[in-house]
């Protein structure tokens, strides 16, 4: 058996499946599209897509998005591979891996955010730069080199040796991991920045440790494979353009934006609303960085020169042997990103100021 059909064979049977419908729709004119998430479940920090789900805008398009959660993004792309979905949304370093190993042909149909990735230290602790952190307990949200790379080359960076001058400990997410950084149990955290919005929200202080180069690398969006951007292109520049929309409406009303994660998803939540918008609005300063970068005008348009930054911080750290020509890593289309543009921003605010339903 060929590496294609091995990785192919990894997708994850057991992914659950999911629609969500909002208001009045013919269910026999909709088209089922099956979708992947590198998440076990919907999470806050995706509003790109609760956000369209919840408004109906891809529904009232014709698509039933099928919505399939996997255990991270590894298994997302995996299900790419093996034909489970051809759109999704997922971090890019696994299939930007898969890609210069010619085992997909996965492209950025809309960007989301830059690396999500921040050492974080509590602002008492005195840990406040890369140097520091030598001789301490480092926490990682999760085991394995890709979140572990951005530590050990910010160390590797700094004249110490990942593997012999941190201890690094895997605590996981949510309220254990930040009591063991809030208790002093690791001097110090490797998460991401949703993670650290909710610690702030419930009164962490923290400082922040990084380097430069991880803001400029395009690292969570929906994605599509290269055969469905040209031969299913309406389908796609809908499932992005519906992207697009939601940053202008959390941009317009980040607190609508936590009343529907509250209502559709997480009616449960030992947060406050109050604390959830405080959350969104962290956000917001994260998704502001890849708009800028493609210079202030697109929502979801990835930088390439990011995307060849990421790609080289990879091969660096041994996950890419070859690299490519950053540009395959976008829609071939010059004009893809002008279209999923393509609605009224006057309308999607007044939607979102609204709030109809939440």
């Amino acid at each position: 058996m060929d590496v294609k059909s091995r990785l192919a064979g990894l997708f994850v049977s057991t992914a659950v499946l999911f629609t969500v419908g909002c208001g009045i729709g013919n269910a026999q004119q909709q088209r089922k599209v099956p979708f992947v998430i590198g998440n076990p479940l919907m999470i806050q920090a995706v509003y790109e897509l609760y956000v369209p789900l919840a408004m109906g805008w891809w529904r009232d398009a014709g698509y039933d998005i099928q919505v399939q959660y996997m255990q991270g993004s590894s298994a997302a792309v995996q299900g790419i591979i093996g034909k489970s979905a051809s759109v999704g949304m997922m971090n890019t370093t696994p299939w930007m891996v898969a890609d210069t190993k010619e085992l997909s042909d996965i492209r950025m149909a809309a960007v989301m955010t830059n690396s999500l990735w921040r050492v974080i230290t509590e602002t008492s602790s005195g840990i406040t730069k890369p140097q520091d952190l030598k001789g301490k307990k480092v926490g990682l949200a999760v085991g394995g080199s890709g979140g572990s790379m951005y530590l050990d080359s910010l160390l590797a960076n700094n004249a110490m040796d990942p593997n012999r001058d941190v201890q690094k400990i895997v605590i996981g997410m949510g309220a254990q991991a930040q009591e063991m950084l809030r208790s002093g149990r690791v001097d110090a955290s490797l998460t991401f920045t949703p993670e650290i919005a909710t610690y702030q929200a419930l009164g962490g202080k923290v400082n922040f440790i990084y380097e430069d180069a991880w803001l400029r690398f395009p690292d969570y969006g929906l994605v599509a494979t290269q055969d469905a951007m040209k031969n299913d292109t309406k389908m796609v520049e809908t499932l992005a353009r519906g992207v697009a929309m939601a940053q202008v409406f959390a941009e317009a009303n980040p607190q609508c934006v936590a009343k529907i994660y509250r209502k559709n998803w997480a009616p449960d939540r030992n947060t406050t609303l109050e604390q959830d918008t405080d959350i969104l609005k962290s956000m917001l300063e994260e998704r502001r960085l890849p708009f800028n970068a493609s210079g202030g005008k697109l929502h979801g348009k990835p930088d390439v020169t990011g995307l060849g930054e990421l790609q080289e911080f990879l091969r660096k750290n041994g996950l890419i042997g070859t690299s490519i020509d950053a540009s395959r890593f976008v829609a071939g289309d010059a004009t893809f990103y002008d279209r999923i543009n393509d609605f009224s921003k006057d309308n999607v605010i007044a939607a979102a100021m609204k709030c109809e339903g939440y």
